[in-house]
């Protein structure tokens, strides 16, 4: 019998010495991954940029247009609006459209140039402004964008149609 006790219990100390002690048992949990795919923002040009008729005069000077539905003109120093033939003066639109509601900057350019139609003469435009200014909320997903600038004219600048680029970037926030 005590072969019998003893060879049980060497048995059972071998049991125990061949054990796996853990310390704690591996827990685990799960988790989602989403993504939402938004609408790209997107700009659509509406209406040029048009400074209407100039008169230039012997000293340069400038013209303006504002940024706005209704934009209004003015001049500085030789250049003259003429009244009776104003011509048509208009700020550029854009429209914007993305994501309802979602907010947006809006970057205008430092300057552009325009180009006479003999390809040698140009003007420089610039101080552009925008309606809304610097940001946007593109309320129901899409909102007009009204650009201005100012158009810097020479002193007895060359007669006739000028034109040329300018580009404008909106982005999200």
């Amino acid at each position: 019998m005590k072969k019998t006790v003893f060879l049980l219990a060497s048995l059972f100390v071998m049991m125990l010495a061949t054990q796996r002690v853990n310390a704690q048992n591996p827990a685990t949990a799960s988790a989602n991954a989403t993504a939402t795919i938004i609408t790209p923002i997107t700009i659509a040009f509406q209406e040029h940029l048009n400074f209407g008729n100039i008169v230039a005069g012997t000293d340069a000077g400038t013209v303006t247009v504002t940024a706005s539905t209704t934009p209004a003109r003015s001049s500085t120093r030789g250049v003259i609006l003429p009244i009776a033939t104003p011509g048509t003066f208009n700020a550029a639109r854009f429209t914007v459209s993305g994501l309802a509601d979602a907010t947006y900057t809006i970057t205008l350019p430092a300057s552009a140039t325009i180009t006479h139609t003999d390809g040698a003469t140009t003007m420089t435009v610039d101080e552009f402004t925008s309606d809304p200014d610097e940001a946007g909320v593109l309320t129901g997903g899409t909102q007009d964008l009204f650009v201005g600038a100012r158009l810097n004219v020479g002193a007895g600048q060359v007669a006739g149609d000028y034109t040329g680029e300018f580009s404008v970037t909106v982005a999200y926030n």
